[in-house]
């Protein structure tokens, strides 16, 4: 009888991490975790660092928005990360818990995040000995990756893009003729209708066809099972994020280029890491492919997530994982 149980017990124990395989893995901790402020071009700003060795090669989040912090996530998709990595999350000037009283419209510009980013890994590089950094920018923060390997190569062995935007208008219009095309397939002429009319594609129109994820998870929600969340954290998250694309569009970005018709030759490796369903109107993955094609490196690959849309990190958090292991890490840093 004792058997019979044990044996019913494993088969339950067995379906239950089939059915949820990051049941167990959500419980791994860092063995150090911290929060820091750093002062970049005059301005205070917070990162959070975790691992289990800080002689690990250090992985630097860009975040998407502008103003989308993405500080909280690391309990949901990053968990397997610490063995390998010191994983850095920097909330950009404005942004989160980078965003204070006092802060001036001025003191918000790509140009100003950009240098940040320079500024930021330099003092990394430094304060844990390294002569270079991983980076993987997310959406908006992927403008900020290219452009910092474009301008500043030495200081990084490999780049992740995920969401990757290639070239905001021509992306738009890819995405826009996407929708007229299935909304035209499904007959849906109520909302074929609104479309032609405002040539903005809505956000719920987006959700409808899973383009922001594929699965039940949302950022937000993900944000809200971190450990480190609080109440009026949500509260400042929102402010923070309009105060930050009000005066993103107000500051001109001299110092921004056309990735696609301008950014053609990378001295460091590239991978991107893009959601099959991704329907955000300036990240259509079509025009990775695209940009594939003429984009010189020393190494360049499309990893493709089946299942997500564009946040693969939420969508497939076990395969990101192991994707920046397997290939981003093995590929790109000798392990002594």
């Amino acid at each position: 009888m004792k058997q019979i149980k044990r044996l019913i017990s494993t088969v339950i124990l067995m379906l239950f991490y089939c059915i949820n395989p990051q049941a167990e893995e959500l419980k791994k901790d860092p063995k150090i975790s911290a929060f820091f402020d750093v002062v970049l071009n005059g301005l205070e700003q917070k990162i959070l660092v975790q691992s289990n060795n800080l002689d690990n090669p250090i992985l630097l989040w860009l975040h998407g928005g502008p103003g989308t912090s993405e500080m909280f996530i690391n309990h949901y998709c990053m968990y397997n990360l610490y063995d390998s990595f010191t994983v850095v999350h920097w909330d950009q000037r404005g942004t989160a818990l980078s965003y204070k009283t006092g802060l001036k419209g001025s003191d918000v510009s790509f140009n100003k995040i950009l240098e940040d980013a320079w500024q930021l890994t330099e003092l990394l590089k430094l304060k844990y000995k390294q002569t270079k950094i991983f980076i993987i920018g997310h959406s908006f923060g992927s403008i900020i990756g290219i452009h910092l390997i474009e301008k500043y190569p030495e200081n990084y062995y490999a780049y992740v893009g995920m969401g990757q935007v290639i070239d905001d208008a021509k992306s738009r219009e890819i995405t826009y003729n996407w929708f007229i095309n299935k909304l035209k397939q499904e007959n849906d002429t109520v909302e074929l209708a609104k479309l032609t009319k405002s040539k903005r594609i809505p956000r719920s129109l987006i959700k409808r066809y899973h383009g922001i994820y594929v699965g039940n998870k949302t950022l937000i929600e993900v944000i809200k099972g971190s450990p480190y969340y609080y109440e009026g954290y949500i509260d400042t998250y929102f402010a923070s994020m309009k105060f930050v694309r009000h005066n993103i569009s107000k500051n001109l970005a001299t110092h921004e280029k056309n990735i696609l018709k301008e950014i053609q030759n990378l001295k460091v490796p590239v991978y991107f890491f893009e959601g099959k369903h991704d329907r955000i109107a300036a990240c259509s993955p079509e025009l990775v492919i695209e940009y594939m094609k003429s984009l010189q490196a020393p190494s360049k690959e499309i990893v493709w997530f089946e299942h997500s849309a564009h946040h693969p990190n939420i969508d497939e958090p076990a395969k990101f994982q192991r994707m920046l292991i397997d290939k981003v890490l093995k590929e790109n840093y000798l392990i002594n």
